[in-house]
């Protein structure tokens, strides 16, 4: 299995307004002699950089390999124009960096979010198109987030699956339904409370779910628990530590 870091995982400002406390560019030679060589960027970190040429510069430099896009592209959010306008800037991104795989949100349970999303997808066949069960959609219903991408019928489109509920009962359920269309996971895990806890002491059995998943899926560490403080409190190299503790816990599990 193909472990990713997640850029999302070291930005403490991540659901703020800020939304990023310190530019990526700085981050990556740290990265870089950390165990992770192929990383899921927050798009964040590219739209508000002062240069994203800059980035892609750094990336190469550093020998970090950029594989996942994880887009805030609204489909379904505005008028038909300025969809388009932002769907053709996103596939420009992906293409400028050499993206493989981009990650959307599901949006509510409508014909319109499924026409968009099939022009999105029919535009660039080239590119794998993830959308994420995340709650507070129609991913909150596990079969209905089937349905829509059956009903696309685009061979790039599949799930990137993260438990929609942090409930032991439920997850199965969800990844029982889904697990024939998972292409990505994100891995986090919360305790009863809902609380960030590792990966190994939450509500989740991801031992269990990782042995299951179709050959090929690979898989973003997305959240830790130490990472998960205010920016004044963030330590980059305890979250990277952290961070490569888990892939560890995840390729023990795979085998």
């Amino acid at each position: 299995m193909d472990i990713l870091l997640h850029t999302i995982s070291l930005e403490p400002a991540r659901w703020t307004p800020l939304r990023v406390s310190r530019p990526l560019v700085e981050l990556l030679p740290r990265l870089a002699r950390s165990k992770f060589k192929q990383l899921e960027i927050f798009e964040p970190h590219l739209a508000l950089a002062p240069d994203e040429a800059a980035i892609r510069e750094a990336l190469k430099a550093n020998g970090l390999e950029p594989v996942v896009l994880s887009s805030y592209l609204k489909i379904a959010g505005g008028p038909v124009d300025e969809f388009q306008r932002e769907a053709g800037r996103l596939i420009d991104r992906v293409h400028a960096f050499g993206f493989r795989k981009v990650r959307l949100f599901f949006g509510p349970k409508t014909d319109l979010f499924t026409e968009r999303l099939i022009e999105l997808v029919s535009r660039a066949p080239e590119i794998e198109f993830l959308l994420e069960t995340h709650d507070g959609s129609l991913a909150d219903e596990p079969a209905a987030a089937v349905a829509v991408v059956e009903a696309a019928q685009c061979e790039n489109l599949g799930l990137l699956f993260q438990p929609t509920f942090f409930e032991p009962e439920k997850t199965r359920a969800q990844f029982a339904v889904q697990k024939p269309l998972i292409r990505h996971v994100h891995l986090q895990n919360r305790d009863s409370a809902c609380g960030f806890v590792r990966l190994a002491e939450g509500v989740i059995d991801w031992p269990e779910l990782i042995r299951q998943l179709p050959a090929g899926v690979g898989a973003s560490v997305e959240f830790v628990p130490v990472g998960i403080c205010a920016p004044d409190e963030f330590d980059l190299d305890a979250t990277l530590a952290e961070a490569e503790a888990e892939a560890d816990f995840v390729s023990r599990s795979a085998v």
